[in-house]
């Protein structure tokens, strides 16, 4: 199973949204095998801002994910695509889409 991949894309001196993290650990707490499900990873816009564009270049409803200033941006990525994506710290929001796109346990993994 290839997990979603929630990626928190920052500007180098914001750093990551720290302030979500109660969500990140609620959703790993509450989600069953979620080490095997979902990822939570983070990215800083100047270091990554080709790779992260690129999971998001078929969509242009994702924009020019460099020009998003300095607000908390996430983006969800399945089989190396952007599948959805959470502009501000939207707690709910980001719960939902994960939700959303989060892959289904096989019964082999149940």
């Amino acid at each position: 199973m290839l997990p979603l991949s929630v990626i928190d894309v920052h500007q180098e001196w914001s750093g990551p949204a720290e302030t979500l993290n109660p969500t990140f650990s609620r959703v790993m707490l509450d989600t069953e095998k979620a080490d095997d499900r979902v990822a939570i990873l983070s990215a800083s816009i100047p270091k990554f801002t080709s790779k992260v564009q690129g999971l998001a270049s078929d969509d242009a409803k994702f924009g020019d994910i460099a020009s998003k200033g300095c607000s908390p941006l996430f983006l969800a990525v399945r089989f190396g695509k952007a599948v959805g994506m959470v502009e501000g710290a939207n707690s709910p929001a980001l719960v939902e889409l994960i939700t959303e796109q989060i892959p289904e346990l096989k019964e082999e993994d149940e």
